[in-house]
């Protein structure tokens, strides 16, 4: 626990230095923050994350455009790069363009079966301090497989209703999911995605895997008073993908994703912040595409981790069907001007829960997994927010995370 009490101050510490900006709102925006980890399968991790955003002349709230580049390696060989443009106004006041082009590279991808009762023995994948497995029957990466992914998504967003704050968008889109899978080196020994595409669970098609194209519909209502950190509001989205071998897909299926968030401003500094998730995939959906959650906003990783339940392995649970709820208070505690730049500092606990369905065998809406934790970010001037937060489970202890903005 000392070593991560440690490790903690230092991110916080790198990201009081790194970060940048500008409150005047026009022109340009930066900030800034190292992308720093560790793990025992990835190796010491290192790049950056930045934002720019623009102002234009003012006005423009939450900013007239917003640029996210992301550069990631890890010594264990994981790269995971991204470009993320977002603009509200660049095709004019009322239609809003975001474009996300991804590429993800992991040798150790975990996986750990499917549905909501799937088993973790940590034992089975322990070393000794040369790193060599202590259990020859499972090895050091049972619960892993390797992914290539290539993942572009563009999405458009049309104002069709606004009134007193309250705005109503329709949204279409499109994208391409391109991954390459193969089986972890495991000293020799079968890896547990192995033993599934064997024994019929996987299909073997999806190890090779391919192109997955979509089209997506979906229906935005959206009252935030402030969209980086909102006081006040709610988000509801309703969202279908269809992924057709019309379009170049190697398989035909769909999936459902209804996402509802709401704030409510407790007092002058205390925000309740509550996320609700509902996801469906068609049957013909492969294993590899159940990870990511379906949004207009972005697509985050599946469920366990820093974007779903925080403190739970990532991407833990595999399924069909998901459910998912985050609640949280957020507090500012301290506001001050630095250099001509707005700078407050916010802590925040929380709880997450959720779970998965498989098959028509997985029934009921008990056995939730949980994580909970708490955290501290750091604001400037509204729209560039850092974070560093702990979550803890049963199954994993104590989880370290660092990123940018809120989790919703």
């Amino acid at each position: 626990m000392k070593e991560r009490v440690t490790r903690l101050g230092v991110l916080i510490s790198l990201v009081v230095m790194c970060v940048y900006g500008s409150n005047e709102r026009t022109g340009w925006g930066f900030g800034g923050v190292p992308a720093i980890n560790y793990n025992a399968d990835d190796g010491f991790g290192y790049g950056v994350v930045l934002n720019f955003f623009y102002y234009s002349t003012g006005g423009y709230r939450p900013y007239y455009f917003q640029l996210k580049p992301i550069i990631f390696f890890t010594t264990g060989g994981k790269q995971d790069h991204s470009l993320f443009f977002d603009s509200p106004y660049v095709l004019g006041k009322g239609l809003r363009i975001n474009f996300l082009v991804k590429y993800l590279k992991e040798n150790y991808y975990p996986y750990y079966g499917p549905g909501n009762s799937s088993e973790f023995c940590s034992e089975y994948v322990e070393v000794d301090k040369d790193g060599n497995p202590l259990d020859t029957l499972h090895g050091r990466h049972y619960y892993n497989f390797q992914t290539e992914q290539i993942r572009t998504i563009l999405n458009l967003q049309k104002k069709i209703y606004e009134e007193g704050g309250r705005k109503i968008f329709v949204l279409g889109g499109c994208g391409l999911f391109k991954a390459r899978n193969s089986y972890c080196k495991n000293n020799g020994i079968k890896t547990l995605l192995q033993k599934d595409v064997e024994n019929g669970v996987i299909d073997p098609e999806d190890i090779k895997a391919g192109v997955n194209s979509f089209l997506k519909l979906g229906i935005v209502y959206d009252s935030r008073d402030n969209e980086p950190a909102p006081n006040k509001g709610v988000w509801f989205e309703v969202l279908i993908e269809t992924y057709l071998k019309a379009l170049g897909s190697y398989k035909s299926y769909y999936r459902l994703t209804i996402t509802d968030r709401r704030y409510f401003q407790l007092s002058k500094k205390l925000v309740y912040a509550q996320r609700v998730l509902f996801e469906k995939a068609g049957k013909e959906a492969p294993f590899y595409m159940l990870y990511p959650i379906g949004g207009s906003f972005r697509s985050d990783e599946g469920l366990g981790g820093y974007r779903t339940i925080r403190g739970v392995l990532k991407n833990r649970y595999l399924g069909r069907t998901k459910f998912l709820a985050n609640f949280e208070l957020r507090y500012r505690f301290y506001e001050t001007e630095v250099k001509g730049q707005d700078v407050y500092l916010a802590f925040n606990i929380f709880y997450d829960v959720g779970r998965v369905w498989w098959d028509k065998n997985d029934r009921g809406f008990g056995n939730l997994h949980a994580g909970k934790g708490g955290g501290l970010h750091i604001g400037l001037n509204e729209n560039f927010i850092v974070y560093a937060e702990m979550g803890f489970s049963r199954e994993a202890g104590g989880q370290l995370y660092l990123d940018l903005g809120y989790l919703f």
